[in-house]
């Protein structure tokens, strides 16, 4: 399994404990990490949005350009498909503000940053959760696989 350099941000302590866990579980469900996404990349996805990512999750394409954890646990989207996307016709009671970052537990669920406040939601059938930083959405997603791969991960 390839996994890219973490780097130093405010975020590794997170990233480091979903590679390690990526590690003990990479035999029975999918985790795949991409290459770092370049700064040329993150600048051009906000001029095509007109939006400032917050630096929480830049730093996270930083570390990896799309991820795919526990199989579809959580998968987040590359540059390119973060704008395939938002420029997909999406059902009239989405919120039209928010653009879709990743899908979440492979039933329908998403999760989006509000371009009106900058936080992260997690969206399904109109019930959303707010997330104030992408810190807390990766610490959300690492209790919920700890959580249902507990057995996976304390037989070391």
């Amino acid at each position: 399994m390839f996994i890219p350099k973490i780097p130093e941000c405010n975020l590794k302590s997170q990233l480091e404990e979903l590679v390690n866990i990526a590690q003990k579980l990479e035999k029975v469900k999918k985790y795949e990490f991409n290459a770092p996404a370049n700064e040329e990349a993150i600048m051009d996805l906000e001029a095509n949005l007109n939006f400032t990512f917050p630096d929480e999750y830049k730093d996270f394409l930083r570390f990896s350009n799309g991820i795919i954890l526990n199989g579809s646990t959580a998968e987040f989207f590359n540059i390119d498909e973060v704008m395939k996307f938002y420029d997909k016709k999406k059902s009239a009671d989405f919120p039209n503000d928010y653009i879709i970052i990743a899908f979440l537990i492979g039933d329908g669920e998403v999760l989006c940053v509000s371009r009106k406040t900058g936080k992260f939601i997690r969206y399904f059938d109109g019930e959303e959760e707010w997330f104030e930083t992408f810190k807390d959405i990766l610490e959300n997603i690492k209790v919920h696989i700890e959580t249902i791969e507990e057995d996976y991960l304390l037989e070391d």
